[in-house]
């Protein structure tokens, strides 16, 4: 007969000290995955948007996961990002009627800087507001330039409303990075836990 006797404390002592590794792990795992998705929305930024700065890839931001509170997640802080997502119809928060830009940006890239914006515009020489010859209900912001100024160029039209299309991509993005990466990087962090807790132990 083979008689096998365990210190009850060393085996709650132990068992306990692998809940505390699960517990790291699992945090460090979440917040891994949740920094992976935040690059790869970042990465895929340029593929769906005409990028002009850097501030909606700095608003994606990481709330890390904690041993006490597992649960990691990527925030976006720009709320007009919100319809890039879900799609719908963009109205102005004033009431007022939405200025887009035309000629106001010499290329798509363009940042559009207050001294280009229509108000700014509208205090200059040979800028004016005049309807649309084929849709009188719809003004613009115009330049007049050239030989006795007949030469007109758009620079704002103005909408009371803009239909904005789903592109983001987002929730999408970021499930598709944590199906691929959760368990890789639980394992990996699991190791580093069990290695740190064999070098403490030494």
């Amino acid at each position: 007969m083979i008689r096998v006797e365990a210190n009850r404390r060393q085996v709650a002592q132990a068992a306990d000290n692998l809940a505390k590794q699960v517990r790291y792990a699992t945090a460090v795992a979440l917040t891994r995955t949740a920094q992976d998705a935040q690059a790869e929305v970042r990465r895929r930024l340029p593929e769906r948007f005409t990028i002009r700065t850097g501030w909606v890839a700095k608003g994606i931001r990481v709330k890390p996961a904690k041993k006490n509170n597992l649960q990691a997640s990527v925030r976006v802080l720009d709320p007009f990002m919100a319809l890039q997502e879900t799609g719908g119809t963009k109205r102005s928060q004033s009431g007022d009627s939405l200025a887009i830009p035309y000629g106001a940006r010499p290329n798509p890239k363009s940042v559009t800087r207050p001294g280009k914006f229509p108000g700014a515009l509208l205090k200059k020489p040979n800028h004016f507001i005049a309807p649309l010859h084929d849709d009188p209900s719809t003004h613009a912001v115009w330049r007049r330039s050239g030989r006795k100024g007949r030469k007109l160029k758009m620079m704002y039209l103005f909408a009371d409303r803009v239909e904005i299309k789903p592109r983001f991509g987002f929730m999408d993005t970021v499930k598709a990075v944590v199906e691929a990466r959760f368990q890789e990087n639980f394992g990996r962090a699991m190791e580093e836990a069990i290695l740190s807790a064999k070098t403490r132990s030494h």
